[in-house]
């Protein structure tokens, strides 16, 4: 290259050609899903880890798998089904 650079209007045409058959091929779509999907999986583990540090956090105050039930349902119902919450607190409480 030595100093001389492309004329910015070729790199420019070039940049935009390759961006619009990326979105206009549906790529975009499918990556972004991808990603979607990745963000929420490492969002839920998590989530499971808090949960699971909740659940120490009341039975090391003497609270009954009934009580770590109740406050996983309340504060994690929305994002971990009534099946997971029950396997947490049976892993924490075995």
């Amino acid at each position: 290259m030595n100093g001389i650079i492309n004329h910015p209007e070729g790199y420019i045409a070039s940049l935009q050609k390759d961006v619009d058959h990326y979105v206009n091929s549906g790529k975009w779509v499918e990556d972004m899903d991808k990603l979607e999907y990745e963000m929420n999986e490492v969002a839920k583990k998590v989530k499971i880890e808090d949960a699971k540090k909740l659940v120490l956090v009341i039975k090391r105050m003497g609270g009954t798998k009934d009580t770590a039930l109740q406050e996983l349902t309340n504060n994690y119902g929305d994002m971990l089904s009534h099946d997971e919450i029950i396997k947490l607190v049976h892993e924490v409480y075995q």
